[in-house]
């Protein structure tokens, strides 16, 4: 198990001992900061960038040499912008919760006439502040205390053990918080079962429910993702997988079961559902349940053959909501026969497939919650092996 990440600090010493007031939030170190307006008025702007760590505690040395900024336009004594000094322009970026900024700065320091890059996040938020506030603390000298106190509100509820700074640093915030409340499930913990749920620990969903009554044995080594050791052999798969990313994330919630009209109240607290079971009946039985639920779902599949002596076939992931469930049913999409010659039936190890399958089906996911760009209501993915083609069918 990890606890919820702690607020780096190790590095921002000198900064709480100046007085500033910061926090860290959605992975941005954010600052309050004091500024005019154009007709000097005492305005209150936060001054923020993504945080680089080192480790769990220390942050490193800032990526460039640019600040965004969340306020108005700030202005020096004379009413001039300040935007001629620190440079860039007009900018709008989710920063955290409701907070967009305003101004993307590019800012550089001078030595000796030369321009050169910020050596530490302190020296580059102080810097910044100077600049900007500047003005404000010449005007109203008690600018830079208590005025500056703010409600920086609690740290980012995360569920990973350690903090996002990838999201922060490629401005994905925005669109990460579309999936934040979401509870998923992934029935059958298989090969594509086991790279969806390596791919959404990666992202911030609030909770993963897997359901799964199958033990891990060497065959599921083969096409799963990252290694395994002897001791992972005769566990649950379930408990396996919660144990293996316990250490990067929280609420990966392990089911030994396997899913049956018995159960099917297990599934109503998820929001979103993968189904990843090889087995046609099973499948059936599974998708009859979700539709019964009106719980949206992706059914993923492969179908292969070495009719030639070699491995060919196809993929296929399937979106089944409120907008195409018609229409998969009408077209009869899902497969609901068993076919005794299917390589994946036979255990021949395809993990390459698995991913790709997997990554397929979260694709469909994103897209569904608007993380991806969706030309077209896509509700059907179908890849050839043999021409290595995608082919898509469309809800409309």
């Amino acid at each position: 198990m990890c606890s919820p990440p702690a607020v780096p600090d190790h590095s921002l010493d000198r900064l709480r001992k100046a007085g500033r007031r910061f926090a860290i939030r959605e992975n941005y170190l954010v600052m309050a900061v004091p500024y005019l307006t154009a007709e000097r008025q005492l305005r209150r702007g936060f001054i923020a960038d993504p945080i680089d760590l080192v480790n769990e505690s220390e942050i490193g040395p800032p990526k460039n040499h640019q600040m965004y900024f969340i306020g108005e336009e700030p202005h020096d004594l004379a009413g001039g912008s300040l935007v001629s000094v620190l440079g860039g322009g007009a900018n709008v970026t989710t920063i955290f919760d409701e907070h967009d900024s305003s101004f993307y700065f590019s800012h550089k320091l001078q030595h000796a006439g030369q321009n050169r890059e910020y050596v530490s996040v302190v020296e580059k938020f102080e810097q910044y502040y100077r600049v900007i506030s500047g003005p404000a603390t010449h005007l109203f000298p008690h600018s830079d205390g208590s005025f500056l106190d703010v409600d920086f509100g609690a740290d980012m509820i995360s569920p990973f053990c350690f903090p996002d700074t990838f999201s922060a640093h490629a401005e994905l915030n925005g669109l990460n918080a579309r999936l934040k409340p979401l509870t998923i499930g992934i029935v059958g913990l298989g090969g594509s079962g086991g790279y969806i749920l390596d791919f959404t620990t990666k992202t911030p969903v609030k909770r993963i429910q897997m359901f799964d009554d199958d033990i891990y044995t060497v065959k599921n080594a083969y096409r799963s993702p990252g290694t395994s050791t002897s001791a992972d052999f005769k566990k649950f798969k379930v408990d396996l997988y919660a144990e293996r990313y316990s250490t990067f994330r929280t609420d990966v919630v392990p089911h030994r079961e396997r899913i049956t009209s018995e159960n099917q109240s297990l599934l109503e607290d998820c929001d979103f559902v993968f189904v990843c079971v090889d087995k046609a009946k099973s499948r059936e039985a599974v998708v009859q349940i979700l539709l019964g639920l009106g719980k949206p779902f992706v059914d993923v599949g492969m179908g292969l053959s070495r009719l030639s002596g070699r491995v060919d076939g196809g993929l296929r992931a399937t979106l089944v909501d409120e907008t195409t469930r018609e229409k998969v049913i009408a077209d009869s999409t899902l497969p609901t026969w068993e076919d005794a010659d299917d390589l994946y039936d036979k255990n021949i190890q395809i993990s390459e497939l698995n991913a790709l399958n997997a990554a397929l089906a979260v694709i469909l996911f994103k897209q569904r919650y608007g993380f991806y760009e969706s030309a077209d209501p896509i509700y059907n993915v179908l890849l050839s092996l043999s021409k290595l083609k995608l082919f898509t069918q469309v809800s409309q």
